[in-house]
């Protein structure tokens, strides 16, 4: 491709800065005149120059360099037109002494400027905790993969969360700064929030968590040498687990599905919650389903909850054939298409769907949700001493002993759907 365009008689070079380098170059296009209203030296000047604009975006790449950074971007870029990589002078101190005369011997007669980039005379920026967390979106690409826009956002932001509340109470000083002290003070706010405010441990711990990870992923990836393990031993707040949500009784969840005040609601509300009541699946697996996924016509009429290309499930154990029976059958007789106006919004239908229990008084107590639909499925399926390889495959949870053969059939799990049915 020659990246050329022609304004009145005259050759410019012309590209868009890639996705991948804007995080370093925000600039949306790269306009530069090739001064010449000949097309083929256009063409030649134009790769000589695109040459030269990719390695400048690699250093931005390789050196974390923001492209406003002026001064330093002026001597890595004099470092790449050398043929060299610049590294600050604390690397070429330590390069092998071939090395270190190669870059000498090339400065004879050279401009300061020169100098200055070959031997390292401008510190390479140093990554804050802030730079830290985009870089930590970069490397964890894979964690994202297949993800909805949704699912991303739901994943990014108690992370965004943890280094803000970090950089609140230590500041955003550079990660290689950061010491046990620092995370010792971050762990003390914690506790006054706890005592002081009635937050809960459970969310000082996931900060720890996640920011332990960002910090070692990046440390990893960029050889600063955190000594994770002693940074952040015994932080974590001890708990006891304490179940939030309760289970419904069987009276208690046909009290709900019978009840005339779900006739207020709409038609996708009130077929959902048959379909949870009864698949005991998660909301956002019911609300997923496609089309295809929801097979009506065959011997035993079934459900296939599994990942597609926009869509994770939350475990690779998560994906399963779910047989419909009861309730559930019933619902996507009824919306035999599923539920196509909150596919890629789940938030919005259980955040509606709780509201509209609670106001109409048909939560028993405060600790029971639309999730407590799938811990009633747990204890009816317990209830009737199904296999423990039977109750992971129809709950999505990892099997704990190793797997053998195909798991259970269609046929075998209808077989105990049959027995702990409501309708």
């Amino acid at each position: 491709m020659s990246f050329i365009v022609k304004i009145k008689n005259r050759y410019y070079f012309n590209r868009r800065v890639p996705e991948e380098v804007k995080p370093y170059d925000p600039r949306s296009l790269i306009r530069i005149s090739l001064k010449t209203d000949s097309k083929e030296q256009a063409q030649r000047k134009a790769i000589i120059l695109n040459d030269q604009v990719e390695a400048y975006w690699q250093e931005l790449i390789n050196t974390k360099t923001p492209y406003e950074d002026g001064s330093f971007r002026k001597v890595v870029l004099i470092a790449r037109q050398m043929g060299f990589i610049y590294q600050p002078m604390s690397v070429v101190a330590t390069l092998p002494i071939a090395q270190l005369l190669e870059r000498i011997l090339v400065l004879d007669n050279a401009k300061p400027s020169q100098v200055e980039a070959l031997l390292g005379g401008k510190e390479t920026p140093e990554t804050s905790v802030k730079k830290a967390l985009e870089l930590f979106w970069k490397l964890s690409k894979d964690k994202v993969m297949n993800k909805s826009e949704l699912q991303i956002r739901k994943w990014k932001n108690p992370r965004k969360r943890a280094i803000q509340n970090f950089i609140q109470v230590i500041g955003n000083k550079p990660l290689k700064q950061v010491t046990r002290e620092d995370i010792v003070t971050f762990r003390d706010w914690w506790i006054n929030r706890i005592e002081n405010e009635g937050m809960n441990a459970d969310s000082a711990n996931k900060n720890f968590i996640q920011i332990k990870n960002i910090f070692e992923t990046v440390s990893d990836h960029e050889k600063l040498g955190l000594d994770i393990q002693h940074l952040f031993k015994k932080i974590v707040f001890k708990t006891h687990f304490k179940q939030t949500r309760l289970p419904f009784t069987n009276e208690q969840i046909r009290c709900i599905l019978e009840s005339s005040a779900l006739l207020k609601t709409s038609e996708e509300a009130r077929w959902f919650l048959f379909a949870a009541a009864e698949t005991g699946a998660r909301p956002s697996e019911i609300i997923g389903l496609l089309p295809e996924d929801i097979v009506l016509n065959a011997d035993i009429p079934h459900i296939s909850i599994r990942s597609g290309k926009d869509r994770m499930l939350k475990t690779p154990h998560s994906e399963r054939v779910i047989p419909l029976v009861g309730y559930a059958l019933e619902a996507f007789r009824a919306m035999p298409e599923g539920f196509p106006k909150y596919r890629d919004k789940p938030d919005h239908m259980t955040n509606a769907v709780n509201k509209f229990l609670r106001e109409n008084n048909l939560f028993p107590t405060g600790k029971h949700t639309v999730y407590s639909f799938r811990h009633s499925f747990q204890d009816r399926i317990l209830s009737v001493n199904a296999p423990d390889r039977v109750q992971a495959e129809l709950m999505g949870h990892k099997f704990q002993r190793p797997k053998y053969g195909n798991g259970a059939s269609l046929e075998q799990k209808l077989e105990w759907l049959q027995k702990i049915q409501l309708l």
